[in-house]
Formats: structure tokens, C-alpha cells, sequence
């Protein structure tokens, strides 16, 4: 079960940290808006819809970045500090605190996805109008809350390593390609569809695009069918991250290896 009393109190922790420490500022803000001005560069030319996804794209990678870069680094940085050990032994369970800081720094890529498409705007002249705005920002809503999730199952196996930067720098752009957010589904691998499926992010931005691009439906399930695909995999991937919390933080009191570093 989520806490969320531990929920709301490792959200606000978070936000305390970001800041106090303005180096936050240059993964969780800088970083995806260069990435996703670079890419309205290479699409100028293209005009339309083209440009539109562009920048959905862009709020997606935000996100994304975010928030597995929170779900990573906080463990490590409490591992480094000697406050892991601290936090585990507490009543409310370390799922909680890490989705708490997840949500913060999907929070983050919001701001950044706000900023790009002001910029879009009005630097780049692309119209943003968004044809279906209650469903826009209901699928928004709907792949924060995803991508969150997702991050709650890699920050599981975060626990049992001390390699956590190392998996942020991995995983990070597989996802983001997989998920659809700037390459359409359908120019991947024949291969790699069955992973973009399960990948609960896809169908959030799935839903993103159809609710914003006149007439797009790529996958061919409608609004409502990529929004109860996102809603159904964030479910599943919340109980299998609450299991592996729950296994991982067992197994590391066991062997009696959580604070090394």
C-alpha cells in the first residue's frame, strides 16, 4: 500500500532539495529543454502536425528524465550519505518516499513541457492549439501518474545496487524511443513493438497525441481506448513495484549489505 501521509512528505523533501541545490536545475530543467529545442530545429521545416508532435515529444522526454533520474539518484545519494538506513527502518514503507519523489520531479518535466511550448510558440511560431484541451490534460495527467510508476519499478532495483547512475544514463533514452514520444510506433522494429506495448508511457502518449493532433490515432484504439491501456499498465506496473520494494528491501536487510556504497 502507498502511504500517503510518507508520499506528501518525501514530495515536499524533494522540492526542499531542488531549491536549495541549483545543480537540480540543469538535469531536470536545462537538459530536456536543449534536447527538445534541438529537435524543433531539425523539424522546422516540416510545419504541422510534425512540429506539434515535436513537441509533445518534449514533454514527454521531461518527464521521463525527471523522473528516473529521481528515482536513481535519491536512492544513491541516500546510500551516500548513510540516511538509507534511516529511512528503511521507518514505519512507512521506502515505495512511498519514492514516489513521492517521482511525482515532484514529474512535476518538474510539467514545468519543462510548459516552457517548450512557450518557446514553441513563440520563438518557433508553431500553432500549439490543442483540439481536445479536458482530454489533453486528462492523458497529461494520466502519463505523469504512468511514468511515476514506471520509475517506482526501476528505483525498486535501486536498493540491491550501487550502480544506480549507471542504469539512469541507460535506461533513460531506450524508454523514451520505445514509449513513441518523438519516433512513431510504426518505423521501430518489428522486434521492439511488443516492448513499447507494456510500457505504460506509450499509451499515455498515445492519448496525447490523439487528444492534441486532428485526427491522429496511429494504434487505431481511440482516446479512450489509449486511456484505459495507460490506466490498466500503470496498475499493474504500481502492484509489481510495490511487490519488488517489498522483496528488494527483505532481501538487502537479509545480507546485510543495504549501506554499502
Amino acid at each position: 500500500m502507498i502511504d500517503l501521509r510518507a508520499m506528501k512528505a518525501a514530495l515536499k523533501q524533494q522540492s526542499i532539495h531542488f531549491f536549495v541545490d541549483p545543480q537540480w536545475i540543469i538535469p531536470s530543467i536545462i537538459a530536456p529543454f536543449i534536447f527538445t529545442t534541438v529537435t524543433l530545429f531539425l523539424f522546422r521545416h516540416a510545419g504541422g502536425d510534425l512540429l506539434l508532435y515535436a513537441v509533445l515529444g518534449g514533454g514527454v522526454l521531461g518527464m521521463w528524465g525527471n523522473t528516473i533520474h529521481s528515482s536513481s539518484w535519491s536512492i544513491g545519494y541516500d546510500r551516500m550519505n548513510g540516511t538509507l538506513e534511516a529511512i528503511m527502518v521507518t514505519p512507512a514503507p521506502l515505495s512511498s518516499v519514492v514516489f513521492g519523489r517521482c511525482l515532484w520531479n514529474s512535476f518538474l518535466g510539467l514545468l519543462n513541457a510548459l516552457a517548450v511550448f512557450l518557446v514553441a510558440q513563440f520563438a518557433f511560431g508553431i500553432d500549439v492549439t490543442i483540439q481536445n484541451p479536458l482530454g489533453f490534460v486528462i492523458a497529461l495527467t494520466a502519463t505523469l501518474l504512468s511514468l511515476s510508476v514506471l520509475g517506482m519499478v526501476f528505483g525498486a532495483f535501486y536498493v540491491v545496487t550501487r550502480a544506480s547512475s549507471a542504469f539512469f544514463q541507460i535506461l533513460e533514452f531506450p524508454i523514451y524511443v520505445l514509449s513513441g514520444a518523438v519516433f512513431p510506433l510504426i518505423i521501430l522494429p518489428e522486434w521492439s513493438r511488443p516492448l513499447s506495448y507494456v510500457i505504460p508511457a506509450t499509451w499515455g502518449a498515445e492519448a496525447l497525441k490523439i487528444s492534441a493532433l486532428s485526427g491522429y490515432d496511429s494504434l487505431g484504439i481511440g482516446y479512450y481506448g489509449a486511456l484505459g491501456l495507460t490506466a490498466l499498465t500503470t496498475a499493474i506496473f504500481l502492484l509489481l513495484s510495490l511487490w519488488l520494494f517489498t522483496y528488494l528491501e527483505r532481501r538487502a536487510k537479509v545480507n546485510g549489505t543495504l549501506v554499502r556504497y
